[in-house]
This record gives structure tokens, sequence and C-alpha cells, in this order.
């Protein structure tokens, strides 16, 4: 396994975002075990919600774990900052998200459903990284939703679910899954992921992407459901004349 840098893993972090070719699968498939009940009522709260989510701000950390460095004894890299998600466009269909990392170095990573682009903005080298995510748009729009207001009989398209109870988070009981992609380009952009469903809000309170023995860790606070965000919030925030680089 190749030794990744700091830059380099969170240019896979939005990579992940980008993933080529996100077909959704058409079995589905519910490894639920004893919980197969509380899975059922989960997926259904989800999907009863999330017809009156329109949007979701939350101060984050994310905590990014390499194997191999943390060998040779280097701690985990923390990265904090505020998150939006919405979802707009006909039918809600379109999702748009904000990532701005503030430290310990400020990055913008914003995603823009109804116009099929991401920009990665680095106010310290003042440039902006662009690419259109083309006919991959309605996949990219369904994982970028994973967590934050998204029906449950879409994550039942995309993943293998399995159950793995309820747990308290920050105060929060959540339900617990773990997910595995059905397609190749989903397993390639991570091997599983958990996450944990704030059930009353259709929210994340926490994420955990796995890539072999590496994983991202992301912990939700101060999470505000249909509050006031708006198009000011999707907008990065550039100084002069940043380079814009299209991939």
């Amino acid at each position: 396994m190749n030794v990744r840098t700091r830059t380099q893993t969170f240019r896979l972090a939005a990579v992940a975002l980008l993933v080529a070719a996100f077909t959704l699968g058409a079995a589905l498939k519910i490894c639920a075990g004893q919980g197969g009940d509380d899975l059922n009522a989960v997926i259904a709260a989800m999907n009863s919600k999330a017809a009156g989510f329109r949007n979701v701000a939350a101060d984050f950390d994310w905590e990014t774990h390499n194997a191999v460095m943390a060998k040779l004894g280097e701690k985990d890299e923390l990265q904090t900052g505020q998150s939006y998600f919405r979802r707009s466009g006909k039918d809600s269909n379109d999702v748009d998200a904000m990532l701005d990392i503030q430290e310990p170095t400020p990055k913008q990573l914003l995603y823009r459903g109804s116009k099929g682009i991401v920009q990665i903005y680095e106010p310290k080298i003042n440039r902006i990284t662009e690419r259109a995510v083309g006919n991959s748009k309605s996949d990219v729009d369904a994982f970028m939703s994973l967590g934050f207001g998204g029906r449950g009989d879409e994550l039942l398209k995309n993943y293998d679910v399995k159950w793995l109870g309820w747990e308290t988070v920050d105060g929060v009981r959540a339900a617990k899954m773990e997910l595995t992609g059905k397609t190749p380009a989903l397993q390639k952009a991570f091997t599983r992921a958990v996450i944990w469903i704030d059930t009353q809000k259709n929210v994340a309170v926490q994420q955990q992407f796995f890539q072999g023995d590496d994983y991202r860790l992301t912990r939700y606070r101060n999470i505000k459901v249909n509050g006031d965000v708006s198009d000011k919030n999707f907008k990065l925030r550039t100084k002069g004349s940043p380079e814009i680089v299209k991939m």
C-alpha cells in the first residue's frame, strides 16, 4: 500500500465524490439479522422525513486515519469546519453541498448539483480546481446526500445494508448501519461505510468511510435542519483572481 500525503488524502476524499459510473443497483438486499424490524422502521422513517427536508447546516470535524503512517507514530489528521447541504431544483432532486474546512489548512469543497460541477478552492495558493460530473450527476447527488435527508429506499438501491443497532452519539440516539456498495465503482470509492442516523431529523450525526485499513471519520455537531441556509452558503469565498484549473 502506498503512503498518502495529507494533500493526497484530501484529494482522494474529493475524488470519492466524483467516482464515475455510480450505477444504481437493481437488487434489494438487507443484511439485518435480528435487527430486521428496527432496520425496516428506520428505512420507513427516512422515507417519511425526506419529503420535508430542505437543508442542514452543521459544524464538523474530519479525522483521517492512515494505517501505515499510524504505525510510524504519526497521529491522525484532524480537520474542522462547517458543512451545508440542501436539496433544490425540480422535485428537490438536485443536491448542493459545501464543506468549508477552516483548520488546520483552509479549503472549500463545493458541489452544485444544479450545475453538475465540483470545485475545490485552496486559499493558500489561490487556486480553484473544477470538474464537471457529466453523466454521473444523478449518482453523485445520491452519494452526496448519504445521511442528509435522503430516502431510505435510495439507500437500499445503492448499498447492501447491515443493521448494527442503536448507539448514543453526543446524546443522540442514532441508528447505526454498515453499508457496502453494490457496484465496483462504489467499492473502489470505499470498501465499506458506517453511518449513524438521527431518525428524528433524518441526518447523519457521524459517518465513517473505510478504504482497507484506512478510514475517514466525520462527526457532525450543532446540527440545524431547515434553518437559515441560503445561496451565499454555496458560493466560494475567493480573493482577487484565483487560478482556475479544469479537469
